[in-house]
């Protein structure tokens, strides 16, 4: 009875032993599933702990399952790349053409890009609130695109300034977004034009409200620092008065002139 015992702990003992060597040291350690990204970005000696977490993110968050859309264009100039690398991925429709300032949906709709503001030429929006002078120089650069340059002024001084290109949302084709004037108690259509930095996201939303130009935007920047919600914002309206002109080209407080 003693030997058949000793028999069976030894024989236990052995395919414990056996079993963990079949595991490859493995034993107790929960399978890892990752895609194809990340595994590719993990096994590049360049990316090292949370940047190639981040990367692979990143890279997570194209959109690789929506299928690219076929754009045949008359002249790329016209466009910005950010903007038909939007356009590309927007599920709009699966083959679009772009002519001149027409936007042609498979062969059958067609839309009209935004032209509120003059090509090349700049035009100044103003607005006070709370003591602030806020002035937003815009130029329409192409038929996606604006160049801006943003200033937040309080009294001749310039606190704090934004420049950039803003390139149109695609999703304009399917709707305007509607802004509110409170002071008119009206609604009207706008477009909105996106730029983004490392530091900042500025958002211009330039509609017509019955002739009359609008701009209201949406600031947020890292900093925290005077972010304007767009309930926040206040519309600024058309300068006619041309003060740019008045300071000779250059606002007080202006780092250099356009």
């Amino acid at each position: 009875m003693r030997f058949n015992l000793l028999f069976i702990a030894i024989f236990c003992s052995a395919m414990g032993m056996s079993l963990l060597c079949a595991c490859g040291g493995d034993f107790g350690k929960t399978p890892q599933h990752s895609s194809p990204a990340l595994d590719s970005l993990l096994a590049d000696s360049a990316l090292m702990g949370e940047e190639a977490i981040a990367a692979a993110k990143e890279e997570a968050n194209t959109p690789g399952n929506t299928k690219p859309a076929k754009i045949k264009m008359t002249n790329d100039l016209d466009y910005s790349a950010d903007f038909l690398k939007k356009l590309t991925y927007a599920n709009i429709a699966e083959n679009i053409e772009l002519a001149d300032s027409f936007i042609i949906l498979e062969q059958t709709d067609t839309f009209i890009f935004p032209q509120i503001l003059s090509k090349a030429k700049w035009t100044n929006f103003v607005a006070s609130k709370g003591g602030y002078l806020y002035s937003l120089d815009v130029s329409r650069a192409n038929y996606t695109t604006l160049d801006f340059n943003f200033e937040l002024r309080k009294g001749r001084q310039t606190v704090d300034q934004i420049r950039g290109k803003a390139d149109l949302n695609p999703g304009f084709v399917l709707a305007s977004e509607p802004d509110e004037d409170e002071s008119t108690g009206s609604t009207y259509a706008a477009n909105d034009y996106y730029f983004e930095s490392p530091e900042c996201t500025f958002s211009i939303r330039v509609g017509d409200d019955e002739g009359i130009k609008k701009v209201k935007f949406i600031k947020l920047c890292k900093s925290e620092k005077y972010n304007i919600a767009l309930e926040n914002s206040p519309i600024l309206l058309e300068n006619k008065k041309n003060w740019w002109t008045a300071y000779g080209g250059r606002w007080p407080g202006r780092q250099s002139s356009l």
